[in-house]
Order: C-alpha cells, then structure tokens, then sequence
C-alpha cells in the first residue's frame, strides 16, 4: 500500500487583525482578507491536483477558516508563493489607486519602502507535510500535531516605522504619502522638517488630515474621516471593502491567478453588499449615541471531536460552512450582521434597522432565546456533535469598537469556563465596568427571563434589582446558606423555582467519551472540590448559586426592562 502524504497550512495573526478595526466596515474588510487569502491557497492547490480535506465548499468564500489540510504534495514554496502572491494583490492595488488619484501635489516616492515591508512581512507563514500508510485519519491527526508544535517556535519579523502612530492601535505609523522619508532624497526643507528640534507637530498633523480630506473626497464620507489617521494594514482593510478598490483588484488576481472566476464573482458580492447606498455601517463615533449588541460564539471542543475522529474532518468542515452561510444569510433580515461564521466560531452585531431608532435590548436578547434549538441546531438538520458557547455582549455608546470586540472575546471565555455550552450575558457601561450572567441554554430556551412576575403580576424589573440591592447593602447573602436568594427565585420566578432549586440541575453531565449530555447551571462539578479531594465544598456552591441569581437580577434589569 503507498504512503498518503497530507499538508497543513495556516498564517497568522488573526485575531489582532480583525480586531484593529474602528468601524463595521473595518471587520468585514478584515474578515474577508484572511477568508480571502484561505481561498486563494486552497485553489492554488486544487489547481495543483491536491485534495481540500478542510475547509470544505471552496465555493464559499467568505468566513473560510485559516487552518488548510490538504491531502496531497503540495509543497512549501508553492503555498507560501500563493499566499504572498495573494496579498501582494491588495496592497499593490490600494497604493497604486491612491497615488494615481491622488494627485494634488502629493510626492509618493518615500512611502514605498513602508509598503513594500507590509507587503512582505503583514504575515507568518506555517507548512508542516507528514506521511501515513493507509489511515487517512492518522494522517491528518499527525500534521495537526505536527502544525501546533510549528507554531510554538514563532518566527516573527517585526516592521520599525518612523513618525506618528495610528490613532487606532498606536502600534504603526500613520499611512500618508511622506511615511519613511528619505533625508538623501527629499530636498533640503522636508529634511529640516524631520530634525527632532525643529520638528513641529501641528504641521505634521495639518498634512496627515489634508491627505486624509483628499482620500474622503475621492471615496466618500461613509469610507473615510478626515480626522483619522490609519496606518497602512489599517487603511487596506477599509479600501479593500469600495467597488472602485475591488474591481482593480479583481484585474489583478485574474492576471497572476488561474480558475478564480468564484472569488472574483465574491469579491463583487462583498463590494455590493458593502456599499453605502444599501449598507448602513455602524461607527463608534457617530453623532448619535445608542447602545449595540455584539455576540461572539465558538463551538465546543471541536478540536477535540476532530482529535478523536479525524476521518470526519471534511464531513464537519462540510457542515459547519454550511450553517455558517445560512446563518449569516437568515440574519440579515433580523436586523442583525454576521461579520463572519467561519466553521465553527462566529461574530456579529445587531443594529438599528431605522434611521434614528434606538435598539432595545430585549430585541437582542428574545433572538438568543431559542438560538441553540432553532439557530444552532437548525430544524431538519441532523444536530452538532458540538454544543456551542457565547459571549453577548450590550455596549454602551462610548466604548470603542476595539473594546466592544475584547469584551466579546471575554464573555465567549466566560460561557466555556463557566461549564460550556451556555450564553455569558454581560453588560458593558461607559466607564469599563460590567455585569455578567451565565446561563445554560435549555434554562434560557424554557422562557426563563420572559416568565419574571413581579408582586403586581407584571414584567417590571426594577422590583427585584431593589431588593437585591437593599438584601446586598445589608449583607443578607450570606456563603452558608443560599435561602434568600432563593426566596427571591419564589417571588419573581416561581415556575422555574423548582428546576434551578433542584441539585442535580446544577451539574455538568458527561458520557464515558467525555462528551457534555447535560448541562448544569453552575458547570463543572469537580470546580467546587475542597482541596485535593473530591468532596464539595457546600460554602463554593452556596456563594456561586447566590451569585447567579444576584447577576440573573442585575442583568435582567438591563437587558429586559421595558
């Protein structure tokens, strides 16, 4: 029997790519790059009579992971040739447009420098090649171990720049034609412009938000601000998302690309659904200030579902692209934008649908009441072999967009520390503090918050946030006894009094696989152990089930007053 040999492939970073983003736009921009370049190498080895293990559907371009197997030789040059070759693309096509229509006095010549290192060095680059007999599912077991232990030893080229730092992540200069000046090339004024002691910053500033008043005349104002100042990765990110920027690049990749008809084709779609005509993108920093609904979702120890059956690694790839297109199309009439649904993790935002309407936060929170039996597991579908966990996160108006995104990525941690496949409801305010409930989905899908009744029969919350505010000032919770707080569950919530009263309500359960079956409202039960024994510690419990109810009290106060 001949040997397999299977590939894998993966690029970062990610995360902190997407997360430098001040406006919507900005996150469909830097989510469709990293999707973008996926598809480019995935079709670069197709191209090269390679099979795509994962992601599955080439076809989908858009929310396509950044982790690639492949089975077949497809070799290390190649794939690093693709992805280059790939984002040379972009950054060729939004320079050159700029200094071509840019072109009021403007002298570009000492800004390619800093172009050409993003070019070259915005990515790290991971291959690891490993070769099985006969098993398909070792084979691709074995280059996943093979890729995690690549990415222990990172090889990371860092870029210096010189000038004032982006307003955005402070890390990188600002993106304006005398970026990286060169003293033996700029005339004698410029030079003296640039000494330390007779650099003027005012002046430095003026030129900065001139150039940036050029790009908002030639764009628009829905694409860019005079007053900001992006720096170069930044900048491609909200130009990569114009038609005007898209339809030279869909020149450029069918000029150095063959068989790319479907990204070209996406690359339209994106540009369309992103324009200002018919987009209504979402600032941080917009006139009028309302609250937003963020979520950001990830499925439950897919890894380790993969670890133990590898030979389902298309099979679920398949499936969650799948779900991952329809949710993303099924929302868009929920007032709701599905930034990206990648496999098995998600991001989106809620909006406002009406110019001028303010969100409510009940709104948000009725379309998570059924997420996992009507979203995740959709009806007709055979269910997930993975639970999913969330991070909801409702944002007060002067929280950057950044810090939304942080608060998202938290609240998604808490619901996987908190026992998994659960919401973390947090509610974020101006000056950085937060409320935070965690919750089981099947809690939440029995109309839990919906079936809060206070002394008068009604829905008003401010009932029971009083009184566990009068109960907390007094100390009346007390970590030996839990009788209060579930005195109160009698008062506001007596039809789920008994489930959530009942112990065995309260533990995670598992199979002989360790695969989740139940899910306990507090999580994990070996989390509430005395020390180095497995004997609960009643004061853990006690304190951790007042605390969920005192946070189910003050979240609901936020999130379901009406």
């Amino acid at each position: 029997m001949t040997n397999q040999v299977y590939t894998a492939i993966s690029f970062a970073p990610v995360q902190g790519f997407i997360e430098k983003s001040r406006k919507l736009r900005d996150l469909y921009g830097s989510s469709y790059l990293l999707s973008y370049l996926s598809w480019v190498i995935c079709n670069d080895a197709k191209n090269k009579d390679c099979e795509i293990v994962s992601p599955a559907l080439l076809n989908i371009t858009q929310g396509m992971p950044n982790q690639i197997i492949i089975q077949g030789d497809y070799k290390e040059k190649d794939a690093r040739f693709a992805l280059n070759k790939a984002w040379e693309c972009v950054t060729d096509t939004c320079r050159e447009w700029i200094e071509k229509e840019i072109n009021d006095g403007w002298e570009y010549k000492f800004w390619k420098r800093d172009w050409g290192l993003w070019t070259k060095y915005a990515w790290e680059f991971f291959w690891v090649q490993g070769e099985v007999e006969g098993d398909p599912g070792k084979g691709i077991n074995d280059v996943r171990q093979r890729m995690n232990e690549k990415k222990r030893g990172r090889d990371w080229t860092g870029i210096n720049w010189q000038g004032e730092s982006s307003t955005l992540s402070g890390a990188d200069a600002i993106a304006y034609p005398r970026l990286s000046y060169d003293s033996n090339e700029c005339d004698r004024a410029i030079e003296k412009a640039y000494e330390p002691k007779k650099y003027n910053y005012q002046t430095e500033k003026a030129t900065v938000k001139k150039f940036y008043e050029h790009l908002k005349e030639k764009l628009g104002e829905s694409f860019i601000d005079p007053n900001e100042q992006l720096s170069i990765p930044e900048l491609i990110k909200r130009l990569i998302t114009h038609e005007v920027i898209t339809e030279k690049l869909k020149l450029s990749l069918e000029k150095n690309f063959s068989n790319v008809a479907e990204l070209v084709e996406q690359l339209t779609n994106v540009s369309r659904e992103l324009n200002p005509r018919s987009f209504k993108y979402l600032s941080r920093q917009d006139e009028e200030k309302y609250w937003t609904c963020w979520f950001q979702g990830d499925g439950d120890k897919a890894g380790d579902y993969l670890q133990k059956h590898p030979e389902r690694t298309k099979e679920f790839s398949e499936m969650m692209r799948k779900w991952g297109k329809k949710f993303q199309n099924e929302n868009k009439s929920l007032f709701c934008r599905v930034i990206y649904a990648g496999g098995d993790d998600f991001l989106g935002v809620f909006y406002d649908a009406k110019e001028g309407r303010e969100l409510k936060s009940s709104y948000c929170v009725n379309q998570f009441s059924k997420f996992k039996s009507e979203i995740w597991n959709q009806s007709g579908e055979k269910p997930k072999p993975i639970t999913a966990s969330v991070g909801f996160v409702w944002a007060a108006p002067g929280i950057p967009q950044r810090d939304v995104l942080q608060h998202c990525r938290e609240a998604e941690k808490s619901a996987k520390n908190n026992g998994r496949d659960r919401i973390a409801f947090r509610v974020l305010f101006n000056n950085g503090n937060y409320l935070e409930w965690v919750c089981p989905w099947w809690l939440l899908e029995q109309d839990l918050l919906s079936s809060y009744r206070d002394r008068e029969g009604k829905q008003n919350w401010t009932h029971i946030y009083n009184d566990v505010a009068i109960l907390e000032s007094r100390h009346a919770f007390d970590k030996e006894s839990t009788k209060i707080a579930l005195g109160l569950l009698e008062i506001y919530f007596p039809i789920q009094m008994s489930t959530i009263k009942q112990e065995d309500n309260w533990w995670n359960v598992y199979d002989t696989d360790e695969r989740l079956i139940k899910t306990g409202i507090l999580g994990d039960r070996k989390n509430y152990y005395k020390l180095d024994t497995e004997e609960i510690d009643i004061t853990k419990v006690n304190k951790a089930l007042n605390d969920w109810i005192i946070n189910l009290a003050k979240v609901g106060f936020q999130l379901c007053q009406q």
